[in-house]
């Protein structure tokens, strides 16, 4: 799937590298840190891949250092915004395709962005919603076609927009299970974001991470929220 348009004489411009990756969801993968930084110094147009493996149906992925791996679920549960960062810092947002040659699995690289370096750079949120009120917004956000990532997850719940809502910055649970449900929740796994409030009062959901069958998805800026003038 090709998310960025050629641009053409009647056209406005293709988006910028950082631009497409707004609100798309993004498989995580896992790679040597020193493949990642390869990349990012124009030495490489490939990344060998580190075990598990995910293939995008958007073909775009998060790859993170492998010595992050799987903890970055530890690193939004625990709201530890450090260690966080660092993910962002140290990963690469990639447009491209898997190969598989025997045992060796590479992300094959059309285009490119660091995280935190789109993040800085203005990266657009995907949708702004409206609080006209919490029902409301919880109705719309969850609505939002682009977090339709799993079958029996949402993006947020009444706890996890308060939490949202209510704090500076926050990193966290944005929903879970209900407990009228546990008895058939078994392996459904909560959602975490990380927000921030901005000046202006409105708030950024800057991250927000799904996980379903084992598989790990991002989306970068899905929502901006905004007070009801």
């Amino acid at each position: 799937m090709h998310l960025v348009a050629q641009p053409s004489k009647t056209t406005a411009a293709a988006p910028s590298a950082h631009e497409v990756f707004s609100g798309v969801p993004l498989s995580i993968v896992f790679a040597e840190g020193d493949a990642i930084a390869a990349v990012v110094r124009g030495e490489a147009e490939t990344i060998a891949l580190s075990p598990p493996f995910h293939v995008s149906d958007e073909d775009a992925y998060l790859v993170l250092p492998e010595d992050i791996g799987t903890e970055i679920v530890d690193i939004l549960r625990d709201g530890d915004l450090d260690l966080l960062s660092e993910a962002l810092r140290d990963g690469l947002l990639v447009i491209g395709s898997i190969e598989r040659e025997g045992r060796c699995v590479e992300l094959v690289i059309e285009s490119f962005a660091v995280p935190a370096k789109a993040l800085a750079e203005g990266l657009p949120y995907a949708e702004t919603v409206v609080l006209a009120n919490i029902a409301g917004a919880l109705e719309t956000l969850n609505a939002l076609d682009h977090v339709q990532i799993t079958v029996c997850s949402a993006l947020v719940d009444e706890d996890g927009l308060s939490e949202v809502l209510s704090n500076a910055e926050y990193v966290g649970p944005s929903w879970q299970a209900p407990e009228t449900t546990a008895k058939h929740s078994a392996g459904i796994e909560p959602t975490f974001v990380w927000s921030r409030r901005q000046r202006d009062g409105r708030v950024g959901i800057e991250l927000a991470l799904f996980s379903e069958y084992e598989e790990l998805v991002v989306l970068l800026r899905p929502a901006l929220l905004a007070p009801k003038s």
